[in-house]
């Protein structure tokens, strides 16, 4: 009786061993697949967000290129994002990045999708020396720019020229930086290769408010520039053609815009006390100094020299000796140059205090090594009060930026199914 009660015993034992074994087999089999979900998961995750910033780098390279892309993983078909760009309802662009992970028990996808605001307009005179083409003129010893500085394209060194903050240039040097006889001493560093800035198709704008709200002239004017008395604020214009004199205004006037402007040559010189910009469809000339009344942090003299072509230092008696001019330059499709820079004596020094942005640069000297021969050596400092982008003269041309900052990034999240 004893052995049958222990068999019995025994036999009741390995029946619930076999269903202990059985339940812990369940158990590591649903672990191991749970496990191999997640892992699918989380991929699948992971992988939307890289599609992300695969289209993010894609955009930010060309913020024009709109398309699809997908990327599979190398020898995994099975593993994919596609990341798209196209324009939204707002005309911005709209990024989505989608997932693909065929997991043990079903199929995963992720989403990201990323927003954007609105480009933001930038002024050029944010730059103390910018220029879109730097043809075959040097940099050479004895010049020096206070503020930031960027080109569209190659920039030549033959010296030690001084740059007191970062240089940067959507091109590269020549020759590089420490090679040969470039020399140039960065203060605040360079970077090569940035993306390129564009210049506006015209300048409609100011010619606009010129037009309404400020002074338009027909033909060539002489501009002169009067200080007033010391105290601030009431600096004035003369505006003469040929010999007789045709306008008078106050430059802070209720009924003045700041927009001062002619459809031929405008030559310009005196004392700024206000904020005024000139422009002229053709060219602008510096006939002698023009310095701001009051030159300090607080003053709110500014000027912009604004041209369709160039902005020339005349072959004056007042340029002789050193030039002086306080203000931003602006030249679409042209330069900022000296006349006769290449013959006579060496005429001192070029001041400019303010900004100079043209589309080709403009010789104003020549030099031989790093002794100039004629014209004016630079000295280029930049006007602290335009790093503020809602300080600059009446109109002055901007530029939209080429990067669009995010302002949402969402992100789905799969719930698979786990056993």
């Amino acid at each position: 009786m004893a052995g049958k009660a222990a068999l019995v015993l025994v036999i009741g034992f390995m029946i619930l061993l076999g269903y202990v074994s059985r339940d812990l087999s369940v158990i590591a089999g649903r672990a191991q697949g749970n496990m191999s979900t997640y892992a699918a998961a989380t991929e699948s995750h992971n992988l939307a967000i890289t599609g992300a910033n695969a289209g993010l780098a894609r955009l930010y390279q060309d913020t024009s290129w709109r398309g699809s892309r997908t990327q599979e993983l190398s020898g995994a078909a099975d593993r994919s994002f596609t990341y798209t760009v196209s324009t939204g309802a707002n005309g911005r662009p709209f990024l989505r990045s989608v997932s693909l992970v065929r997991g043990p028990f079903e199929t995963l996808g992720d989403t990201v999708e990323v927003e954007f605001g609105a480009q933001t307009l930038q002024t050029f005179t944010l730059f103390a020396w910018m220029t879109n083409f730097e043809g075959n003129i040097f940099w050479i010893t004895g010049d020096t720019v206070w503020g930031r500085v960027h080109s569209n394209s190659l920039m030549h060194v033959n010296g030690q020229p001084v740059f007191m903050e970062k240089v940067t240039t959507a091109k590269s040097f020549d020759p590089k930086p420490g090679v040969g006889q470039n020399k140039a001493i960065f203060k605040n560093g360079y970077e090569t290769g940035v993306a390129p800035i564009k210049f506006p198709d015209d300048l409609s704008q100011i010619s606009a408010a010129a037009a309404s709200g400020g002074r338009l002239y027909a033909g060539d004017v002489t501009v002169e520039l009067k200080g007033g008395t010391a105290a601030s604020g009431d600096g004035y214009v003369e505006v003469y053609s040929g010999a007789t004199k045709i306008d008078s205004f106050e430059i802070n006037s209720a009924t003045f815009n700041g927009a001062l402007g002619a459809t031929g040559r405008v030559s310009v010189s005196g004392v700024v006390d206000g904020k005024i910009s000139i422009f002229s469809t053709t060219n602008v000339y510096v006939l002698d100094d023009i310095t701001y009344e009051n030159k300090t942090t607080a003053s709110d003299d500014v000027l912009g020299l604004i041209s369709e072509a160039d902005v020339t230092i005349a072959d004056s008696p007042g340029n002789k000796t050193n030039v002086n001019i306080d203000g931003s330059i602006f030249c679409r499709s042209g330069s900022l140059k000296a006349e006769n820079y290449n013959s006579g004596s060496p005429r001192g020094v070029f001041n400019m205090f303010g900004s100079i942005v043209q589309d080709t640069r403009g010789a104003v000297g020549t030099f031989s090594g790093s002794t100039l021969k004629t014209g004016y050596y630079k000295r280029y400092r930049y006007d602290e009060r335009l790093s503020e982008p809602s300080f600059r003269p009446p109109w002055y041309p901007g530029f939209y930026t080429t990067t669009f900052a995010i302002s949402c990034w969402w992100e789905s999240v799969h719930i698979p199914k786990f056993n």
